[in-house]
């Protein structure tokens, strides 16, 4: 029997940003055989909660490439640092280029 508490903690795991006990669950659910849902309802559950967290994914994915994308144009604008101290004279710094990409 599929156990569809499994596929909401894999959801629950990702919200939650563990994304390791989320990998871990789905590895178990692959392993398990769909055919055995033993009911219409119980296969609507297991579509219904895998849909969830595929949106769940892309979602993330998504925001994921956004958030590195404002970083490197933050990074590019923030090269040249132009600033000014108290007394009104202006301050340029330059930034040492990273590579962004840890994630």
């Amino acid at each position: 029997m599929i156990d569809i508490a499994k596929l909401r903690d894999a959801r629950l795991a990702l919200q939650a940003g563990r994304f390791d006990l989320a990998e871990e669950i789905l590895a178990k659910f692959r392993e398990t055989d769909l055919r055995h849902a033993r009911s219409p309802l119980e296969k609507r559950q297991i579509s219904d909660e895998l849909g969830q967290i595929r949106s769940l994914s892309a979602a993330m994915r998504d925001g994921l490439a956004l958030a590195r994308e404002r970083i490197r144009q933050i990074l590019g604008a923030s090269r040249r640092l132009e600033t000014y101290d108290r007394a009104g004279a202006r301050q340029v710094g330059a930034t040492a280029p990273s590579e962004v990409g840890r994630f």
